[in-house]
């Protein structure tokens, strides 16, 4: 590109009648550049920048590399994709060039990826919502298991909600909608989908069919659904980057016990996005401002909480057990024989005898042995079966209270579940509370005993029908403390021996 003022010089030439070789003479530039500039068509600083064209062999070459992964996309794994070296395996017999070329030209393939233009939206207060599930890995007492992540965002804030579930089935997926309308305080007046199992029973986008407990929880609760097409993520990519976030915070793969410990996680999440974050894409103000804002325009929440729990009918054995998705379960020694119906809801598990509920208790997440047979509801076979108390499963592999669960773990005595159920018949003598306390101290400690947490009430005072002070045993056995002089008679008279 030339300087302003030689252009000027040129252009000047030209209306003073020079020729083109006499002004190439005069300012001493080459005459192609004189003939460019010559009649005005082209302006210094103004040219259009122009890409050279590609060499025809190279553009021939990545046409054929193109056109070969467009013929093979749909054979390929997730170890078996199509690279650079099996391209110029190929194809460099018709094409011949280095395998480095064939390399090179595929990265640029591969950075001239199409993008889809997508249009910016603002959405209607209250009006529209966006849910979709997202799988992420986590560790469970050692073992990395699947969990799902209900995902739903209102639109007209960017308002998040996410809940884990151990499965994606019709009731996690019912609790996880009712779950976000508690947290939004309503309901919005239209939810969008993806082409889930879970909630269409056929069809696809407009044309979808609703399944029976999905159409009824949208008539509960008054929302409109809209399912839309397969393979088309952009309908819904307000969610879909909520599941990427939630997929974020699941990494690296997080320990838990409880599924319950991962939804306090989630759901500090959503607080400090909501309470931190400012205006998310074209909106205006703030997460928090948009969202106090639009509950009012929400629909209101029904007075009955709408829920759908799997019912079934099952007979209790002589032991006290009946066994329901591959876990055992246990109920009061009294209904031992009978039918009782059992009602299971995502996290808990009710049980019901002609119309009363008897027990209730959380249901397990993972079927991976877990049981459910509560070591209290066996205190009277224990009382009247002392001898079996050292291998009753209830106190081998039964739930207990925490402190008890410890103490189970760590006492080595050889009586150890002995000890185990005179704590559990203590516990209803001195109030639960107290006995638990003590029993965690004892841990603390190491090495509990019955005779050790004794100790403690005793020492607290909280033990009652006990006197004087009695001393540590790893037997279990109480073994009364003596002051020295009370053997003086043994050795044939009062004080001590002097020698």
């Amino acid at each position: 590109m030339i300087s302003r003022e030689l252009y000027q010089q040129i252009r000047r030439c030209k209306n003073d009648g020079l020729s083109k070789r006499a002004t190439a003479k005069k300012l001493s530039i080459w005459r192609g550049t004189v003939a460019k500039y010559w009649e005005g068509g082209h302006i210094p600083g103004m040219e259009a920048s122009a890409q050279r064209a590609e060499p025809a062999d190279k553009a021939a070459i990545k046409a054929a590399m193109f056109k070969y992964f467009e013929e093979h996309k749909d054979d390929q794994f997730t170890k078996q994709t199509i690279n650079a070296k099996i391209l110029w395996r190929d194809l460099h017999f018709e094409y011949p060039r280095s395998q480095s070329t064939y390399r090179r030209y595929w990265s640029e393939i591969k950075s001239e990826r199409h993008i889809h233009a997508r249009l910016p939206l603002l959405f209607s207060i209250g009006h529209t919502a966006e849910m979709d599930w997202v799988e992420v890995k986590v560790r469970h007492r050692g073992e990395i298991v699947k969990v799902y992540i209900f995902c739903m965002v209102l639109m007209y804030g960017y308002t998040p909600f996410l809940k884990a579930y151990p499965n994606m089935k019709m009731q996690n997926f019912i609790d996880g909608h009712v779950s976000a309308f508690i947290a939004y305080r309503g309901t919005p007046h239209t939810i969008v989908y993806d082409n889930l199992a879970t909630g269409r029973k056929s069809g696809y986008g407009r044309k979808a069919l609703k399944t029976n407990e999905f159409a009824m929880l949208a008539a509960h609760y008054g929302f409109e659904s809209e399912f839309c097409m397969p393979f088309d993520p952009s309908s819904k990519g307000g969610v879909e980057d909520l599941a990427d976030t939630a997929a974020d915070i699941m990494t690296p793969v997080r320990n838990f016990d409880r599924i319950t410990e991962i939804n306090d996680i989630l759901f500090a999440e959503c607080a400090a996005y909501i309470e931190n974050t400012g205006a998310v894409g074209l909106r205006e103000r703030s997460v928090k401002e948009m969202t106090e804002e639009e509950r009012d325009y929400l629909l209101p929440l029904p007075l009955k909480r709408y829920e759908v729990a799997e019912e079934r009918t099952v007979t209790v054995d002589n032991r006290q057990l009946f066994r329901f998705e591959h876990c055992l379960y246990s109920v009061p020694r009294q209904y031992a024989g009978k039918t009782v119906a059992v009602k299971a809801y995502p996290y808990r598990v009710e049980m019901f005898y002609r119309g009363h509920m008897i027990w209730e208790c959380d249901r397990p997440m993972f079927m991976d042995g877990e049981n459910r047979v509560y070591a209290e509801h066996y205190k009277f076979s224990l009382d009247i079966k002392p001898r079996a108390r050292e291998n009753a499963f209830p106190l081998k592999e039964g739930i207990l209270p925490h402190a008890l669960h410890e103490f189970r773990k760590l006492c080595k005595s050889g009586n150890k579940y002995t000890q185990l159920y005179e704590l559990m018949v203590k516990m209803d003598e001195v109030g639960a509370e107290k006995l638990l306390k003590a029993v965690e101290i004892a841990n603390a400690a190491g090495k509990p005993t019955y005779t050790k947490v004794m100790d403690i009430l005793l020492y607290t005072g909280e033990a009652a029908g006990r006197s004087g002070s009695v001393a540590y045993a790893a037997d279990g056995l109480d073994v009364d403390k003596r002051a020295p002089s009370d053997f003086d008679i043994l050795l044939g008279g009062a004080g001590r021996y002097k020698g």
